[in-house]
């Protein structure tokens, strides 16, 4: 299945385009996973407001690996459904008519998409550094922080994100129109508001710290970070020491750099 909307022939290019991509997948590591199907929106902006100018490519995959009956319960992809799609090699040439002419990439947990998009097609997707990344559930995390779930599905239905796109949940391009979504609605957010429209603002907000409220790792696991902080100033002298914390948990880093008062 592959689809390609072409709106922008003969048009005056906008400010920015912004490529939205989502990846069904074999798996849930993003080192080893394969695209089983993929798909890209390139939407075309002025300041934060959509032109309403896109082109869109969708399609099935068939991955060097079977589909794990685990993955195909999540995205409803079976082996049966790729069986006559093209491998992910193929589709280099339709993909890159897209990504060559982004400014930015967009994905819900974009860090995951990426990851295995740089590693199946490194000519494209190489390009792409962080101040080109807008990871809309990072984005969410920061507007609502107080919210339980940022995940998109659970964001679909608190927000009613859905009342325009057409599909299944799940399924590359369905969700891809709803981080589209997404993204609109957090612009009208007071948070976006503040940004002026201006792109590179919306990727430092998205990437300025978080708090960290739970270890999600080691020996308090699941314990408040406040509360260890408190309780074993011993642990957490160590743990600042560790080059990997800043390097895999900057958010954690940063969050107890803020209530130690320490320095970096």
């Amino acid at each position: 299945m592959s689809n390609t909307l072409d709106l922008f022939s003969s048009i005056p290019r906008g400010d920015v385009r912004i490529l939205f991509l989502d990846t069904e997948t074999t798996g849930a590591d993003p080192s080893t996973a394969e695209v089983c199907e993929v798909a890209f929106l390139l939407a075309e902006y002025d300041g934060f407001s959509f032109t309403g100018r896109k082109q869109v490519f969708e399609t099935l995959i068939k991955p060097s690996v079977p589909i794990p009956p685990e993955a195909s319960a999540v995205n409803q992809i079976s082996n049966k459904m790729v069986a006559d799609s093209g491998k992910a090699e193929d589709y280099t040439e339709q993909i890159r008519k897209l990504s060559d002419q982004a400014d930015f990439i967009s994905a819900h947990n974009l860090p995951y998409d990426y990851m295995i998009l740089k590693r199946q097609y490194p000519s494209l997707f190489n390009r792409f550094d962080k101040t080109m990344h807008i990871d809309t559930l990072r984005l969410s995390r920061q507007i609502w922080q107080e919210i339980p779930s940022h995940a998109l599905q659970a964001l679909r239905y608190r927000f009613e994100l859905d009342a325009d796109i057409v599909g299944e949940a799940h399924r590359a391009l369905f969700d891809t129109e709803l981080v589209q979504s997404l993204l609109h609605f957090s612009f009208m957010q007071k948070n976006c508001k503040d940004l002026q429209n201006n792109w590179d603002s919306l990727v430092a907000y998205i990437e300025a710290p978080l708090e960290v409220k739970i270890f999600t790792f080691g020996k308090y696991r699941g314990k408040l970070v406040e509360d260890t902080v408190a309780n074993d100033p011993d642990y957490i002298r160590w743990l600042l020491k560790q080059k990997w914390l800043s390097e895999e948990q900057p958010d954690l880093y940063h969050t107890i750099l803020s209530k130690t008062g320490a320095k970096k």
